[in-house]
């Protein structure tokens, strides 16, 4: 699924900021300023799907900025964001209320431009950790190929399994655009006291009014929709992060190919424990191995046998919870799903794993 988590909007009014200021008391009469004086102040509202309102006076002018959450209309969490074109209007035209109210203003969704915007695409998943070695190799592809500004990484352990488990990351692609990737069902039950069973693997774009400028030729709230972002932005920002995966891929076959040069059947497995960060999955071995042996198909065909052996041991021991079985057609819905790229996955021990758009 794609559609809208959290944003900022703001408009310019013709209004003195003092106004606005005892307006939101008025219409908020228990929540405190950040700063209890002066025409440029903060609210914490955090009360339905409104996180904060801000008021400014620059220029002769006062800009209000709300900042808020599509997910959260009408929904106790933001477990899932808002594909809904109709509701998202519904959630802007409360917005325009809001603002009518407290600064005594005609005003319409017209008026209001965009601060930034979350879009996301989310899948239910069984496991979050079988991505392990896909989230790990999209990170090292953003890692080499994008210098902007280093992403955060993050894990946790389980003292249970014994393992170390990557739990996603944010990153800053360019100053207009950062990505996060993560589990949002573990994200929502650390809050929720009600805690839901599952996993449910998350990429949030945080755009600037800068890119949606870019992009969509405008930035104001009523001449953006949904499908306009999917087909204007995601189509276009995906294909670049699929690219910098595809290339990380790549350069891991490339490495293994390298290392397994001439292998032997007493080799295999400590060449398998040192490469095991650069291998997507048993298939990708199993390619290498064939490709590169030097003996019979049968005696091949043994280590190939050997290769699922040992891969298995590392994966149950590694210390790191990964899953190497599997992926390629996890990549594929990875690609499909959450990147919103159309291209199939195609790999087999004579051939080489390459991508097909379609």
């Amino acid at each position: 699924m794609v559609g809208l988590d959290r944003a900022a909007v703001w408009v310019q009014l013709e209004v003195d900021a003092e106004l606005a200021i005892l307006g939101i008391r008025k219409k908020f009469p228990h929540i405190k300023a950040k700063k209890l004086t002066g025409n440029t102040q903060t609210f914490k509202i955090n009360k339905d799907n409104i996180n904060e309102i801000r008021v400014k006076e620059k220029a002769g002018k006062t800009l209000i900025k709300i900042d808020f959450s599509y997910s959260k209309y009408k929904r106790e969490d933001n477990l899932y964001p808002l594909e809904d074109e109709k509701i998202k209007i519904l959630v802007e035209e409360e917005l325009v209320n809001i603002v009518k109210e407290i600064a005594l203003v005609k005003v319409n969704r017209n008026n209001f431009k965009y601060e930034y915007l979350e879009v996301c695409s989310q899948e239910d998943i069984k496991s979050f950790s079988q991505f392990h070695n896909i989230i790990s190799a999209f990170y090292r592809g953003l890692k080499r190929n994008v210098s902007y500004q280093d992403g955060i990484r993050f894990e946790n352990y389980n003292s249970n399994l014994d393992f170390y488990y990557n739990t996603g990351f944010i990153y800053q692609v360019n100053r207009g655009w950062k990505i996060r990737l993560y589990n949002k069902i573990l994200e929502h039950n650390k809050k929720a006291a009600e805690k839901i069973v599952g996993n449910s693997i998350r990429l949030e774009h945080r755009l600037t009014t800068t890119v949606l400028a870019y992009f969509c030729k405008s930035a104001k709230i009523s001449e953006i929709t949904i499908k306009t972002l999917k087909e204007k932005i995601l189509n276009d920002i995906g294909l670049k992060l699929f690219k910098y995966l595809e290339s990380e891929i790549q350069r891991d076959i490339d490495l293994l190919e390298e290392k397994f040069k001439d292998y032997t059947s007493r080799s295999l497995s400590s060449l398998i424990r040192d490469s095991q960060e650069h291998i997507l999955d048993m298939e990708v071995v199993n390619y290498i191995v064939t490709s590169l042996g030097k003996t019979s198909e049968r005696q091949i065909k043994r280590y190939r046998q050997k290769v699922k052996e040992i891969l298995k041991e590392y994966q149950e021991n590694n210390g790191i919870k990964r899953c190497n079985f599997g992926n390629v057609e996890r990549l594929e819905f990875f690609i499909k799903k959450i990147l919103c790229c159309n291209i199939k996955v195609k790999i087999n021990n004579r051939e080489r794993l390459h991508f097909i758009s379609y």
